[in-house]
């Protein structure tokens, strides 16, 4: 819902009757000041906006004058959509000379402590509306419009990583300009070489190309700020895994049991390093605990697998009967557990299961 960016009147009249003695007006000035101020608390921001902006052309340094142009322009940006990274902007922009000029006041009062904060708020309220209407843009399409928009609100605060996150997206998935994409996340971490989102996201830029020992280099330096954040871990892990370090992606894996020993993520994870380690007690016991957890037609394949290899056919039995109880319609499992009987010689299953066969499609 619309509303006017308005502060009451008695609030206006205290700050400025505080901010009179800090900053001088000449006698056309101070005429000027009272009319707009006037003009703003009737809500007639139009008419307010020129006689401020006079206040500024008598003295460029007034704080509350930018700041009433600040809550104006915040004002427009709300009733004008299609200007509204225009009005934002410039609100911004006021927000911050004013900022500037009452920050550097020695002992500022309760009013202008409040005015202070209120102008901060309402700062970073520009920022994240002009930061959405370049989320906007890209949306519908306009992926130039939004470039231009988030070059724009990186420009109005640096220490905020989203734009240029943004324009390395659009590069990399919109215009396929990869080494583009690079070059701003190198620009970025080369800033701020400890800033956790660059870390994650060029750690993330170089897995998906593949260049799997790079991005574990990046993914590293993250798990130095959070060392118990499994999905780094398993970032980790998956870089070591693509690199064929089996070794250390199993080491990896299991710090991220530890935290979360549940997981059937993890645990699949581990059976899958364990495997290619041919490190078959492991690759079994990992794959106990998934079917404890889950009916997976590839984890009692694989099961049955490496119970045939050690030549345990109860075991091969167990697992079939648990497969076929789950599957009903599973002829592999039903074979399975026929051979096994045939092994055991346990004729009575052999029986039954073969008649059970006979009925399977």
């Amino acid at each position: 819902m619309k509303k006017l960016i308005i502060i009451a009147a008695i609030l206006m009249l205290l700050i400025s009757a505080c901010s009179t003695a800090r900053q001088k007006l000449s006698p056309q000035g101070n005429v000027d000041y009272k009319t707009a101020n006037v003009y703003y608390a009737q809500k007639d921001v139009d008419k307010a906006e020129v006689f401020y902006s006079k206040v500024l052309n008598d003295n460029p340094d007034h704080a509350i004058a930018l700041r009433r142009l600040g809550d104006i322009s915040l004002h427009k940006g709300e009733m004008y959509a299609e200007r509204s990274v225009e009005f934002n902007k410039k609100a911004n922009d006021y927000y911050s000379k004013s900022l500037l000029i009452m920050e550097a006041f020695e002992n500022p009062t309760d009013e202008e402590k409040l005015a202070i904060r209120d102008m901060k708020k309402r700062k970073e309220s520009t920022w994240v509306r002009i930061f959405r209407a370049g989320e906007a843009e890209l949306k519908n399409g306009n992926t130039k419009a939004a470039m231009d928009i988030f070059e724009m609100v990186h420009e109005l605060d640096k220490n905020r990583p989203e734009p240029m996150i943004q324009l390395k997206n659009i590069y990399l998935k919109e215009l396929k300009d990869d080494a583009k994409a690079e070059q701003i996340l190198l620009s970025l971490i080369a800033g701020e070489p400890d800033k956790l989102v660059y870390l994650q996201e060029l750690g993330a830029f170089y897995y998906n190309k593949e260049n799997f020992s790079e991005a574990v280099k990046y993914f590293e330096k993250a798990r130095l700020q959070i060392p118990v954040d499994i999905d780094n871990l398993m970032n980790i892990s998956a870089c070591y895994y693509e690199m064929k370090d089996y070794a250390k992606a199993l080491e990896i894996t299991q710090l991220a049991m530890e935290l979360d020993p549940s997981s059937i993520d993890l645990i699949d994870n581990a059976r899958s390093i364990a495997a290619n380690m041919k490190n078959n007690e492991l690759t079994i016991s990992l794959l106990e605990k998934l079917i404890d957890k889950r009916n997976d037609a590839d984890d009692y394949n694989a099961m049955i697998g490496l119970m045939l290899d050690k030549g345990d056919h109860a075991q091969v039995i167990k697992y079939a009967e648990q497969w076929y109880n789950w599957d009903k319609t599973n002829k592999l499992a039903v074979q399975y557990i026929v051979f096994g009987a045939q092994m055991t010689k346990n004729k009575s299953l052999e029986s039954k299961y073969t008649a059970i066969l006979k009925t399977l499609p």
